[in-house]
């Protein structure tokens, strides 16, 4: 899974695998943790540090490419029960103090997400925690 992370995101270790997978289909997260430079970088140049993150450390195709990243909170997110992170963390069976956690992070601003087909990549700086939620 670190594979599908942006070189420019520093992974200090990886927190929590895991999700279901059938014949074709799969979902859940990957949740890493950050190292200190990545969340200063972030801190420090906000959006502007994602400028050229958009594409996987392993793989050089269109699946595995992000669209361009925005701050949270996603403005569906704010009205809605599910959040970007929803799909990925219930196939996870995720400790439910970190999917409370990371879903009321996700709400709010000071986060960075972005788009990938089946995926979305969300990046907690304060926090420094990188979540990849797939679903598809």
């Amino acid at each position: 899974m670190a594979s599908v992370i942006p070189e420019p995101l520093g992974i200090s270790h990886p927190i929590l695998i895991e999700g279901e997978s059938g014949f074709r289909e799969g979902c859940g997260v990957a949740i890493f943790r950050m190292d200190r430079s990545t969340a200063r970088a972030i801190e420090q140049q906000g959006l502007r540090f994602f400028d050229d993150v958009r594409h996987s450390r392993g793989f050089d195709d269109p699946y595995h490419t992000f669209e361009p990243w925005r701050p949270t909170p996603n403005p569906s997110d704010v009205i809605d029960d599910q959040s970007l992170l929803s799909l990925g963390l219930t196939c996870a069976d995720a400790d439910k103090t970190l999917t409370d956690e990371l879903e009321t992070a996700v709400r709010e601003p000071g986060n960075f997400f972005a788009n990938g087909p089946e995926k979305v990549l969300v990046v907690f700086p304060k926090k420094r925690l990188i979540v990849l939620a797939y679903f598809g």
